[in-house]
């Protein structure tokens, strides 16, 4: 499960970089177009904001993975180490439920634009894919956090 879940995180984390590198170039290629030729490139904007939903979705369950999140845990250090290791588990219980819930809220979301047709205003690109991306990315998230949670659990006996 472990190996599966780490493999999925990385896949997603390119698709992600890949997203970025792409953002990055748009972005230049519309200030330089604003500058030099005074016309920008129409739905730069657009493409920036859905991309970014795209980048925060699909790197979100690497960073957990990887434990590179920023934690404020001056309190936790306190705690003797099988303590430690129950409020990780605890927290990673609580990620876990809170993006099972925003993921199936980003799907029904996701169904809602698709029968209402909802499309960006610029280029038209139709809305629901995006969000529906960044429900498979609040998934994997989900099995991330209760992968961890499950590594620490067993940890919990251990001196």
């Amino acid at each position: 499960m472990e190996r599966f879940i780490s493999k999925l995180n990385v896949g997603l984390l390119y698709i992600a970089q890949a997203v970025l590198i792409i953002m990055v170039f748009l972005v230049t290629a519309d200030v330089l177009g604003r500058w030099i030729f005074k016309q920008p490139i129409t739905g730069a904007v657009e493409l920036t904001e859905l991309g970014l939903s795209m980048v925060i979705f699909l790197s979100i369950g690497y960073t957990h993975l990887k434990e590179e999140h920023i934690s404020i845990d001056f309190l936790i250090e306190r705690l003797p180490s099988k303590a430690q290791r129950l409020v990780d588990v605890l927290i990673n219980i609580i990620i876990m439920v809170v993006m099972v819930l925003m993921a199936l809220s980003l799907f029904w979301y996701s169904e809602r634009l698709l029968i209402s047709g909802t499309v960006t205003g610029d280029l038209g690109l139709p809305i629901y894919l995006f969000a529906a991306v960044s429900g498979i990315g609040a998934i994997v998230f989900a099995l991330t956090a209760l992968m961890l949670a499950i590594k620490y659990f067993a940890r919990v006996g251990e001196k």
